[in-house]
């Protein structure tokens, strides 16, 4: 006995976003295109929805194209869309073919030559385009929707995506929840009362789920009677199973195949696979299990990817691997790589078949690293490296492989992976005796400022050297140029200086580009200081003079970070702006983490600069995000930097305090001490602050002179400013004088200009009128480079300084300099300098240290005391005691003190 349902599961209560999507359909008819997301777990309904919608369209006249991504490690990246373009008139594949030359650039060619065709196609009756399951979607097909998504208006094209994962970004979204009680019921129909509640419970309102338990409850008039537990578990996979039962043996012989193919496969080749026709699969399509699509006869797909899930899992190990062969052997030549990969890593049970998955492995990261695909190319290799005991690979095989998979694991941003493969390779290498197999290891990883990965190459270097005694060649100079970078890396010059020059002198005779290639990079982390600006430039000159080296295809990258650098020591903003644009292009090309990574903190820093910073957060975040994945704490440190420069500049502190706290106690660094101090002295925990400080007094004067040491003199000698450190402020200044003319910046951040700390430095050891023009010089140096936040900052920071000296004209420069600092603070919602602006009041007769000073001098503490309380000079407090005098035109102390109670200034 059956039961009769009332309408589909699917469809009942989806009354709202049915009509929502209508109004899209409607207006996407009438000349308003949209992009629309329904997203929600499996089962819950997205397909049976898209399918009404694809119903009433063509009822409506409009066109429909559809796609779906499966779930299978061989899909093409672009499959959803090559769908779509078999289903449209006039429109071919080869839209989407990419060219030779760049990859990145080909390929963003390739898919806006699409999106216009596809654009173009819904011009005359109106298009909908369906695309069905997103989160399997590789990033190709991702960024065409995105493309062809954001050039919709005015077009007569309807997308509407479906995605078990939340998405964000523009467009429509239409998140799919679980069907209530009523819903259930109502699709029930009349059954006894007690089944609904149960059902829902069971099915916890998943539409899918519910319609095969509530067939199973059906049996034999089930429903009519009360509710009791029904013989099939909760996972659909095996609720699924139920319906495979009907099947003939063959026809579920072949279902197997079909499962170990994907949830969308080709008829021939499994057709070639069991060396027999598939006419038998005609079951499977009456019994809900297949779908048939007449429009592409040469394929079918599974009703649902927990249906084809739950076949797969129920073949025999025997079954499923010979399945997996049999499509390995079954795939026609052109077959992607990964394709061949996934079946042939699933087969391998033996040595032959092990061997034979690693070399199909090797072929698909290939592909992959040709893509720019980092994660795909690592994930191969460490699918080829999972099969190393099986093949038996003797100590030299393993070796070239552990080195492919240190290679791809760099590139992918894992470092700690990396470096732990190379010292396996080389461990294997020494016991070989092969000094090439443990130079390639020893020179795998390269680009990064983590110090414990740099002392493991600085180790594998030496050990690569002893293997190499006696030979000079190309290969020696190699090594040496390693070492030398890895030395600089750990802020070893001492002993970097004569291994860097010996390496440059064997790179040099044996003409050797790769080693001239990493000796000038070790040279130049040799010349960071600020008196070596124009040597560094001079290197990356050098560096893009070598031109490409296909062993070093990074190189490019740091030319144009040391540019950048340069460029930003020396204020030239232009040439920032030509090297960013040149680099974006690089990173594309190469698709490495680290070189994204570079690149993101580098616009992060140019858009500080601008006082963009809704952009700096956006690019910090991302930077962030890939920081967080390459387990280089330096680089996660800093990310944090960056969001604690923008927290200082917009005054929205506190988001990232734990974080910033933890990465200040795991990088015992002046440089982060110096920073972390301001930040907090900024944010107003003067006490936090001077605990940073008492830190970095010490390690002050036994600094190197490298790129840390600009900004971090330059934090210094505020920071003695602000705790009245004569001292440590005089040093500062003596120290930062040479450099007046240079800016405290790179690609790992912005700081201002030299002139700025020097003219803080100045103010507070007493010489306001040097204080005055350093002041002024720092204005028209952020002028000029454009950089409007810092240029608000310094000139608050004057109008304070003309507030306090109050000579003839002062007051009223000071008022004009609080203002501008306050209209761009309000424009860039700078909220610190905002609240400075506002307390400064040149009304009042005297500056806040002045009222200070009077007060305790009203008090009747001598000026030595004073001097000692607010950590000043006895000079200083003369100087200051003598100007309210001469201000509120009085003759002595104890009329101040009669003019402080008189004024209210003393209750």
């Amino acid at each position: 006995m059956t039961h009769n349902f009332g309408v589909d599961a699917t469809v009942l209560g989806r009354d709202a976003e049915l009509a929502a999507l209508q109004a899209l359909l409607d207006a996407a008819r009438d000349g308003s295109g949209a992009l629309a997301v329904i997203t929600g777990e499996a089962g819950i309904g997205k397909t049976t929805l898209l399918a009404e919608l694809s119903r009433r369209a063509t009822a409506a006249g409009l066109s429909v194209l559809a796609g779906r991504a499966i779930a299978d490690e061989g899909m093409p990246a672009l499959w959803p869309w090559l769908r779509v373009l078999d289903g449209a008139p006039g429109l071919t594949r080869e839209l989407l073919t990419v060219a030779d030359g760049p990859p990145e650039e080909m390929l963003f060619l390739a898919l806006e030559r699409t999106a216009h065709a596809l654009r173009a196609t819904g011009d005359e009756a109106g298009l909908l385009i369906t695309l069905e399951d997103l989160h399997w979607a590789a990033p190709a097909s991702l960024r065409l929707l995105r493309l062809l998504g954001g050039e919709l208006v005015g077009s007569r094209v309807l997308i509407v995506a479906t995605s078990r994962m939340s998405t964000d970004g523009p467009g429509h979204r239409f998140e799919l929840g679980p069907l209530r009680e009523a819903d259930v019921a109502a699709w029930l129909g009349p059954v006894h009362e007690s089944w609904p509640p149960y059902l829902h419970r069971q099915s916890g309102g998943n539409p899918l789920f519910l319609r095969e338990l509530a067939q199973v409850a059906a049996r034999d008039g089930g429903l009519a009677r009360p509710a009791t537990e029904i013989a099939v578990p909760d996972e659909l996979r095996r609720v699924a199973g139920y319906r495979f039962t009907a099947l003939t043996p063959p026809c579920r012989w072949l279902l197997g195949g079909a499962s170990a193919l994907g949830e969308d496969f080709d008829l021939a080749v499994l057709s070639a696979a069991a060396e027999q026709p598939v006419d038998s699969l005609a079951g499977a399509v009456t019994a809900g299990v297949l779908i048939d699509d007449a429009a592409v006869p040469n394929r079918m797909r599974f009703s649902h990817a927990l249906m084809r899930r739950a076949r797969y899992d129920e073949l025999p190990r025997a079954e499923r691997i010979d399945w997996h062969r049999r499509i390995a052997e079954a795939l026609p030549p052109g077959t992607a790589a990964a394709t061949l990969a996934r079946h042939r890593v699933r087969a391998a049970v033996d040595q032959p078949s092990s061997r034979a998955a690693i070399d199909a492995c090797r072929a698909a990261a290939r592909a992959a690293t040709d893509a720019a695909d980092s994660p795909g190319a690592h994930h191969w290799y460490q699918r080829a490296a999972d099969l190393f005991d099986a093949a038996a690979y003797d100590g030299a095989e393993r070796g070239e492989l552990i080195v492919e998979l240190a290679a791809a694991a760099h590139h992918n941003g894992q470092v700690t992976e990396a470096i732990t493969h190379c010292s396996e390779a080389v461990d294997l290498a020494e016991r070989l005796g092969r000094a090439d197999l443990a130079a390639r290891a020893a020179m795998t990883v390269r680009g990064t400022a983590a110090p414990q990965v740099n002392r493991v190459i600085v180790t594998l270097c030496e050990r690569t050297n002893v293997l190499l005694a006696g030979r000079v060649d190309r290969l020696h100079a190699r090594v040496l140029a390693q070492q030398a970078l890895a030395l600089t890396e750990i802020y070893e010059f001492a002993a970097a200086e004569p291994i860097s020059r010996q390496a440059m002198e064997l790179a040099e005779r044996t003409g050797d580009q790769v080693a001239l290639v990493d000796v000038v990079h070790a040279r130049h982390n040799l010349a960071t200081g600020p008196d070596g600006v124009t040597e560094r430039l001079e290197l990356a000159n050098r560096l893009r003079a070598i031109g490409d080296v296909p062993e070093r295809p990074d190189s490019p990258l740091w030319g144009h970070v040391w540019r950048i650098d340069a460029a930003m020591q020396l204020g030239a903003m232009h040439e920032v702006d030509a090297e960013i644009a040149a680099m974006d292009a690089l990173v594309a090309q190469l698709g490495w983490a680290l070189a994204r990574w570079h690149l993101l903190r580098t616009k992060a820093t140019r858009a500080l600069v601008a006082g963009e910073y809704s952009r700096t957060a956006e690019f910090t975040e991302a930077a962030s995000a890939i920081g967080l994945a390459m387990e280089d704490e330096t680089i996660q440190a800093q990310s944090f930097a960056f969001v604690a420069e923008l927290e200082q500049r917009t005054g929205r502190f506190g988001d990232y305090e734990p974080d910033l706290s933890q990465v200040v106690a795991s990088l015992p660094l002046p440089l982060v001490w110096a920073g972390y101090a301001r930040y907090r002295l900024i944010q107003g925990d003067r006490d936090s602050a001077a605990t940073q400080f008492e830190r970095l007094r010490p390690t002050l004067t036994s600094m190197p002179v490298d790129t840390r040491w600009l900004p971090t003199v330059s934090d210094a000698g505020r920071l003695a400013a602000a705790f009245g450190d004569r001292d440590v402020a005089t040093w500062c200044r003596d120290r930062l004088h040479p450099y007046a003319a240079y800016y405290v910046g790179s690609v790992s951040g912005y700081k201002g200009s030299v002139s700025h700390a020097l003219a803080v430095v100045e103010a507070a050891l007493g010489d306001l009128d040097a204080a005055d023009r350093r002041f002024a010089d720092a204005e028209a140096m952020e002028a000029r480079i454009g950089a409007p936040g810092e240029l608000a900052v310094v000139r608050i920071g004057h109008a304070r300084l003309l507030a306090e000296r109050d000579a003839p004209g002062d007051r009223r420069r000071a008022q004009e300099l609080a203002e501008q600092a306050a209209v761009t603070a309000r424009r860039l919602g700078m909220a610190t300098v905002l609240a400075q602006a506002a307390e400064l009041d040149t009304s009042q007769p005297l500056t806040p240290r002045e009222r200070e000073i009077a007060l305790l001098v009203a008090d009747g503490l001598a000026n030595r005391t004073i001097a000692e309380r607010l950590v000043l000079s006895e000079r200083t407090i003369e100087t200051h005691v003598r100007n309210v005098l001469t201000k509120l035109d009085l003759t002595n102390r104890t009329q101040l003190a009669a003019w402080a109670l008189r004024s209210g200034l003393r209750g």
